[in-house]
């Protein structure tokens, strides 16, 4: 999965950079863990494979792209 394409080409639809697209993406990941919306939703995103505290957009975005898959 190449997310830096898929970075750019929302940053060009958006008139903005791929870098700000990746950081609100990691504000947005960050906002949930701090104000998960109740127990349930805390305990997935703890599912979430990540070498940090929090997953990157990168994680993430594999992380629910995966599920989506299995899901199919």
């Amino acid at each position: 999965m190449n997310l830096t394409g898929i970075f750019e080409q929302i940053a060009r639809e958006h008139g903005t950079t791929p870098e700000e697209v990746r950081r609100e993406i990691q504000k947005s990941i960050d906002a949930a863990f701090d104000h998960p919306a109740d127990d349930l939703a805390a305990y997935r995103l703890r599912q979430i494979p990540c070498k940090g505290a929090r997953p990157t957009p990168e994680e993430f975005i594999a992380y629910a792209a995966q599920r989506a898959m299995n899901e199919i």
